[in-house]
């Protein structure tokens, strides 16, 4: 008789976790309300058309928030806005606002680990070992984890975190946590053999940060990436109601339209970690990536070898040819890009530099599902059409 109440229980508790989501959500949603009021776009005049690429993308797709920082070899910088932070509230998206920036955080970790690098703290030739206590960790070493060849499985794939990590959306995440899943998880092919893109390389990278020196991932976004690179506006675990910060929207998780994921930041952030869990904008990542390009983070050496690209199709990322240290390798209307992509539920992102000119584009948004090399190469293409290849 007992067991006729099991359906009844398990709606009651859907319901109740599903009213526990809308109350944070809408807590959450009162820090998009901080920035000051919107501007369009700011940058010379040869800059001006760039605005109205943002905004037919946003018009498109029912306001979506978009966010966009370019900067020219010559040092002109553009950023623009378009759509909206909160769309319940019809609060527009500020330059001032904070996203979070999925996959683009995998730049910052590379270039960390590549500065530990040249610390003497390990080589990329170095095998985990020292720092894990897993079967395979005489096997990968630091190289494998930073291009993807190491054949450990994804921590984010793996369905008993998916429950917990949309399940309990208030809960903080530790690396050692999200760490144990795949710890005597057997690898999926040899070390170094092929490539296949795992956030469990970069969750083990932040750790390997963490371990070799003492110091915890946040200490190492508060100092370089904050104070020495001057990232001023980038945060890991960062106050949620102290920041303007876009409410976050998705459309895929459950197939309900656009659904505001705000009340989930929490665990969507620290669940990310070192893999994906960084709080930016776009004009940060735009100064990040200027900077890395010129040999201002990582020696050019060290700059030359995470350029280094391994042969890397991804049927996730179409236009991706290859994938170096943490870069990836995109090829787009003829033009070759290097940088990163990011999704986290409820935002996206892509930063990129043009190989051969130098130009830096980066475009943030708070939905997970825009189009990001589709705005790249109508940016890039708006702003030098003549580098478009017959």
């Amino acid at each position: 008789m007992y067991w006729l109440l099991l359906p009844v229980a398990l709606l009651f508790s859907v319901v109740a976790w599903l009213t526990y989501v809308v109350i944070l959500t809408r807590h959450n949603a009162r820090a998009c309300l901080v920035p000051a009021p919107p501007v369009s776009g700011s940058g010379p005049t040869r800059f001006t058309d760039l605005q109205a690429v943002l905004d037919a993308y946003s018009a498109g797709h029912a306001g979506v928030g978009l966010q966009a920082t370019l900067v020219l070899p010559d040092g002109d910088s553009w950023t623009g806005v378009s759509g909206y932070a909160s769309h319940e509230q019809a609060v527009p998206l500020t330059p001032q606002h904070h996203l979070y920036i999925g996959s683009l955080t995998k730049l910052l970790t590379a270039a960390l680990v590549v500065r530990q690098v040249e610390a003497g703290a390990f080589g990329l030739d170095s095998t985990l070992e020292p720092w894990f206590d897993s079967p395979w960790a005489s096997r990968v070493s630091v190289a494998d984890l930073l291009n993807h060849t190491s054949g450990i499985p994804s921590y984010t794939e793996e369905a008993w975190f998916l429950v917990r990590y949309f399940g309990l959306p208030q809960k903080t995440w530790l690396p050692a946590e999200l760490a144990a899943g795949i710890a005597n998880r057997p690898l999926e092919f040899e070390p170094g053999s092929r490539h296949r893109y795992s956030n469990s390389n970069y969750l083990l990278l932040g750790l390997l940060l963490e371990k070799s020196t003492g110091k915890s991932y946040a200490e190492f976004i508060a100092d370089p990436v904050r104070s020495e690179w001057g990232l001023s506006e980038t945060y890991y675990l960062a106050p949620l109601s102290g920041l303007g910060i876009a409410n976050a929207y998705d459309e895929t998780l459950l197939h309900l339209g656009r659904a505001n994921l705000s009340g989930f930041r929490r665990s969507l952030e620290s669940g990310g970690y070192s893999a994906g869990g960084v709080l930016s904008n776009s004009q940060d990542m735009a100064r990040f990536v200027r900077a890395l390009f010129e040999a201002k983070i990582v020696s050019r050496p060290s700059l030359a070898r995470m350029l280094t690209f391994i042969d890397a199709p991804d049927a996730d990322v179409p236009a991706q040819t290859g994938y170096g240290l943490g870069l990836r390798r995109l090829e787009v209307g003829g033009n070759i890009f290097a940088g990163h992509t990011g999704t986290i539920p409820g935002y996206s992102g892509i930063a990129m530099q043009h190989v051969a000119d130098g130009a830096t584009i980066v475009v943030l948004s708070n939905l997970s599902t825009i189009d990001q090399v589709k705005l790249l190469e109508a940016l890039f293409f708006e702003l030098e059409p003549q580098a478009r290849k017959p």
